[in-house]
């Protein structure tokens, strides 16, 4: 508490005397004398010690304003307003001052002209001053939030750099552009011709689509021979072909191919190699659902196949996208900062599972249909490495908008491809982490939702622990 001692003559501000007027308080270091939005009662001069002025927001952000020393005063402008206390004051340290009360401070203005307009004149500093303030403070927010097209160019050329060299030591590489350069010897035929061959029995059907694919739709008839599993299931389909009557007279026709044309070609040449004749491939990659007799079962959900902890993880952004909904939790840099280590967490564990596999999620990519051949590899290699860039940039705090911006735009990528699936009935899971997913369905889809709006907190409200253009910032909530 201040200690309250008798009243003395003091000299005051710029040599005005404060005769018989207030009380002469000491009061220790740590000490609060003026609380921000309190009514005013005392007006204050600091005969020796340090004060600091501040303000504070009700979610606990702090502006210092000033340090004020002895001969200053404070106090004065909510008692010429009438208005509450506009910021707070405490002790720095052991402090002796008058306090002067409200009416024996009017009745000082009105006999002393000079302290009023040096009090005038004072107020007029510091508006000057907060104008300055406020505009230095502001061209630092901005340049600290601005994003240049270098932040991408840095995260997305460091993503193809790494997935080039290390594509080139990988075991398992894969070649840029999927059969690049390969002029397959498999001719292709027309709806209009697969018909009639097959109208006169004159045709054995191939699928080269995954079983799944094959279970819930596929020609009538038709045999399913995986590419993936030709080695293994060969032998089966080769007994199969011997025994039809008249096999040696009839044509293959292969059909299945995807929007990357993946499979089919591909079957085709290996069927040749092993000494099939009449080896032909269905132009019209789609078509065939219209225009052939088709027969399968109802579509059903793909297996699951846990994703362990970063599947759990998944669900925290859902769990913290209700609590944005709360505006003062909505703007808190601390649920930004807990927003990227969650989605870097996130994002480095499906990384990591893609990246020396690269073959099994460029199939994951193709099980979507919605990505062109030359596509494909290119996306399969960088991808994943992206995923790791930003997820390390996100919890290192390095261009974190930017980081934000592109998972942003990967969980968008994949929510178009979540939804184009379940509305095509496709029995595929996520493709999340290599030959492990999860079904896709709403649940996904809420989950990638859920991050994406995470995204959105962290690109408006990330102001803790970055590295900006000045170098890195522990930015504590004081400015």
């Amino acid at each position: 508490m201040a200690e309250e001692q008798k009243p003395s003559e003091s000299k005051g501000v710029d040599g005005l005397k404060l005769c018989h007027l207030g009380q002469e308080v000491v009061v220790p270091a740590g000490e609060r004398l003026v609380t921000q939005g309190e009514s005013p009662e005392f007006f204050y001069v600091i005969q020796s010690g340090r004060v600091k002025v501040f303000r504070e927001t009700a979610d606990g952000i702090r502006t210092d304003l000033t340090e004020l020393a002895g001969g200053a005063y404070f106090g004065e402008v909510a008692l010429v307003t009438g208005q509450p206390r506009t910021a707070s004051v405490e002790a720095m340290e052991e402090s002796r001052l008058i306090k002067v009360s409200k009416e024996e401070f009017d009745h000082l203005l009105d006999h002393n002209p000079q302290l009023a307009r040096h009090i005038i004149h004072q107020l007029s500093q510091w508006l000057i001053s907060g104008d300055r303030r406020l505009e230095s403070e502001v061209v630092h927010q901005v340049k600290l939030r601005q994003i240049s097209w270098f932040d991408y160019v840095l995260m997305i050329g460091l993503s193809i750099i790494l997935a080039l060299v290390v594509n080139i030591y990988n075991d398992n590489r894969i070649p840029l552009v999927h059969d690049w350069g390969v002029k397959y010897d498999i001719p292709e035929i027309s709806l209009m011709q697969a018909q009639e061959l097959y109208k006169k029995n004159q045709a054995i059907v191939v699928d080269a689509r995954k079983s799944a694919f094959y279970k819930q739709e596929h020609i009538k008839g038709a045999s399913n021979l995986p590419l993936i599993l030709f080695d293994l299931m060969y032998p089966l389909f080769q007994f199969t072909v011997e025994q039809t009557p008249g096999a040696k007279d009839k044509t293959i026709i292969v059909y299945g191919g995807t929007f990357s044309r993946r499979f089919d070609l591909e079957l085709g040449r290996l069927l040749k190699q092993k000494g099939m004749q009449h080896v032909v491939a269905l132009k019209d990659y789609s078509g065939w659902a219209h225009a052939l007799p088709i027969e399968g079962q109802e579509p059903k959900e793909a297996a699951s196949l846990p994703l362990g902890l970063p599947g759990y993880v998944e669900w925290l952004p859902v769990g913290i996208f209700l609590l944005i909904l709360i505006p003062p939790i909505r703007r808190s840099p601390y649920l930004a900062i807990v927003g990227r280590i969650i989605l870097g967490f996130i994002f480095i564990s499906f990384a990591l599972s893609k990246i020396m596999r690269p073959a099994v999620f460029a199939l994951n990519v193709v099980d979507y249909g919605m990505m062109p051949s030359w596509g494909v590899n290119l996306w399969a290699l960088v991808l994943p490495w992206a995923e790791l860039v930003v997820g390390l940039f996100l919890i290192l705090g390095i261009r974190t908008r930017a980081a934000a911006t592109l998972i942003a735009g990967m969980n968008i990528i994949f929510i178009v491809g979540l939804v184009d699936a379940i509305f095509h009935h496709l029995p595929i899971n996520c493709g999340c982490v290599g030959e492990v997913g999860e079904p896709v369905n709403w649940w996904k889809v809420t989950k990638n939702a859920g991050m994406l709006v995470m995204c959105i907190q962290i690109f408006l409200y990330d102001r803790f622990l970055v590295l900006d253009r000045g170098g890195f910032i522990l930015r504590d909530r004081k400015i």
